[in-house]
């Protein structure tokens, strides 16, 4: 059985009626409108699989405002995100034929979100076939992730054992509330600004030990590199490197 596509309508391209000549093609999506082909960052992206960590990444990307092709064998689960993403289908991502009909090739990335190990394998030596530049693949073990990046996946993710090491470090710099490893020893601590230190310039609270500050989230303002005379305000979002011992002092 060939694929069955569920097509989102609201992507269809709709030009801005100004009298005006406008880019390569405009699309609305989601309420944004959105320039394609006219020098933006929008990707390409196939997601094989429709589990929750498949559904989610769509979601996400759908709402960055990514072009998502959707493809699960599951004919409930694509219907579930229809309304939500660029293009989805019912197919076997283990079927070459069928993703080269629903255009994979054409991606620029390709998700392998599943980590059953027959259909991964296959999902992945099928994106790799068609010439998909970048593909990204779920694994449950390193023997699993190991394989597939024999078979041509650039990168494995392996979201059960990197959320329990992240939930570990988060357990040492409990004040953090999200944390990011760079090696067994240094992270980045994100540290809401408590009510003490309100009012205090930065650098009253830079230096501890390793600890360096990186940047200051101030609503939907970054600041990298701030101005360390500046004062903590309510609600800031302080960013922190260092090992997990100076990031564990908290603030």
């Amino acid at each position: 059985m060939g694929p069955q596509w569920r097509p989102d309508r609201r992507l269809q391209p709709t030009v801005r009626s100004s009298g005006n000549t406008v880019g390569p093609a405009t699309v609305t999506a989601r309420g944004r409108w959105v320039t394609v082909g006219g020098g933006g960052c929008r990707m390409q992206v196939a997601v094989l699989g429709l589990g929750r960590f498949g559904r989610q990444l769509c979601l996400t990307l759908a709402e960055l405002g990514h072009d998502v092709l959707a493809i699960d064998q599951d004919a409930a689960g694509v219907q579930m995100l229809a309304d939500q993403v660029s293009r989805a289908a019912t197919a076997d991502i283990t079927d070459l034929e069928a993703l080269r009909e629903l255009g994979a090739a054409r991606m620029d990335f390709g998700v392998v979100a599943t980590a059953e190990l027959e259909a991964s394998v296959l999902g992945t030596m099928n994106l790799h076939s068609l010439g998909v530049g970048t593909i990204f693949a779920k694994a449950r073990s390193e023997r699993h992730a190991t394989i597939l990046r024999r078979i041509g996946a650039h990168r494995v993710v392996q979201p059960e054992a990197d959320g329990g090491e992240r939930l570990a470090h988060l357990l040492l710099a409990r004040t953090a509330h999200d944390y990011l490893t760079l090696t067994p020893e240094y992270g980045i601590g994100v540290y809401a600004a408590p009510e003490g230190l309100q009012g205090r310039r930065l650098d009253d609270v830079e230096q501890i030990g390793t600890r360096r500050l990186l940047m200051v989230v101030r609503g939907k303002e970054v600041q990298l590199n701030p101005v360390r005379s500046q004062l903590i305000q309510p609600g800031d979002q302080l960013v922190f490197a260092g090992t997990d011992e100076d990031l564990a002092r908290g603030l």
